[in-house]
């Protein structure tokens, strides 16, 4: 992580409060360079809480002292009327962990006390309905509770209860602890080890949950080299109660600031049955590679391509030109986007796009455009729709096409 940006901005605030007094005990010790602060700090300046970054980049790894990142948590404080509930939370565990050189900056902390609670909860919840024209509607609630907590300056936890409820009245409410994990350094590396997601690079052939262990490395080029089971029991659209052993890598580099190369290789198994995946032999085999970039200030594109070692049915790639975006801290803020889609049926694990496949059937395939648009009426609340139009892609399929619709509230707490 960079700390420079960080240090220029600290410097900065310390000259121009010199005469302030200090209560805190030795206020100039470093923070360690691996101190989860920086990065809470980094992930504010990007959303412009705290101003006077420049162009946002970071390089180097030069540290600050407690008393100059103070100087950093004070402006967020300043500004967090305009912070979205999540970023509230970070500054409250912020202002927690450095609380004696605030006061001695002078800077009250409301609310808040020197001991209380490393644990910061903030939420989310979500209204979807979406349906086609050949399957039945669907309306559901899905509700998120976050859990974020320091262990000591390196190690955090992190905790999501998620809840989903059918506002049809059919099924039951199907409650878990969706994501569950610790994180942090483990020689030079960063670890994640417990049940969280697992989204790679544009989402094209997985977005989905692992139990297990991921391993980042890298700086110029990222590398997450990661280790588990599935956690959802039906990848490949295979309905059939089983957790797949998954192995990969995803790569990300950063070719430009206005442009990133990404792509991966993963290997499902079932350990139990060596025949699984039939002819195709006892592992399924898929790699990708994709791109993102900003055309302008307003409009970006993305595209990837991948393929498995499957018999049949085994490639999917995209495209998509998206304009702006939907801020849930920014109020009229919006977004529109259009792709065109081709996902064969054997080819993506746990695609992230909704309604995929015709017919509602990965076995279908599916292959066609989407046009979508979300916009933030008030604050911490995004609205969105859209709109599918798909045709099979499997031999022997009907030529019928579905239309898929969807239109969803968010909201952030």
């Amino acid at each position: 992580m960079n700390k420079k940006m960080v240090a220029t901005l600290a410097a900065a605030m310390v000259l121009g409060i010199a005469g302030t007094s200090f209560a805190a005990t030795n206020p100039f010790t470093d923070v360690p360079a691996k101190h989860w602060s920086y990065d809470a700090v980094t992930k504010l300046a990007k959303a412009g809480i705290v101003d006077g970054y420049g162009d946002g980049t970071f390089r180097g790894d030069k540290t600050i002292s407690r008393y100059e990142m103070a100087q950093i948590v004070a402006k967020a404080l300043a500004h967090s009327d305009r912070a979205t509930a999540q970023q509230k939370a970070s500054i409250d565990k912020l202002s927690v962990e450095f609380a004696e050189e605030l006061e001695g900056l002078n800077v009250r902390v409301t609310k808040l006390e020197k001991n209380s609670s490393t644990i910061k909860v903030s939420g989310e919840a979500r209204l979807k309905f979406e349906d086609t024209d050949k399957t039945d509607s669907g309306f559901n609630l899905r509700s998120r509770i976050n859990l974020d907590g320091a262990i000591n300056d390196e190690w955090s936890y992190y905790g999501r209860l998620q809840a989903e409820n059918n506002l049809k009245g059919e099924g039951d409410t199907k409650v878990t602890m969706d994501n569950a994990f610790v994180k942090g350094p483990i020689l030079g590396t960063t670890a994640t080890i417990g049940r969280f997601d697992y989204f790679l690079n544009n989402g094209l052939m997985i977005d989905s949950t692992l139990n297990g262990v991921n391993v980042e490395v890298g700086n110029v080029v990222k590398a997450n080299l990661f280790y588990g089971k599935d956690n959802n029991n039906d990848v490949f659209g295979l309905e059939d109660d089983v957790h797949l052993t998954v192995a990969g890598v995803g790569l990300d580099y950063a070719a430009s600031k206005a442009t990133s190369l990404n792509g991966g290789y993963y290997q499902f198994e079932n350990k139990d049955d060596s025949s699984y995946f039939d002819t195709d032999g006892d592992k399924r085999k898929i790699w990708e590679a994709g791109f993102k970039t900003q055309l302008t200030n307003n409009f970006s594109l993305t595209g990837s391509y991948g393929k498995s070692d499957a018999n049949t049915g085994d490639t999917a790639y995209y495209g998509e030109i998206g304009y702006k975006g939907a801020d849930q801290a920014e109020v009229g803020s919006y977004g529109a986007w259009v792709n065109y889609r081709h996902l064969e049926a054997n080819a993506a694990p746990y695609t992230t796009f909704d309604g995929p496949y015709a017919f509602d059937s990965q076995a279908d395939g599916g292959k066609g455009y989407e046009i979508g648009l979300s916009y933030t009426p008030i604050l911490n609340t995004v609205l969105t729709v859209k709109y599918a139009d798909l045709k099979a892609t499997t031999d022997g399929s009907s030529s019928d096409k579905t239309k898929y619709y969807l239109a969803q509230a968010e909201f952030f707490f």
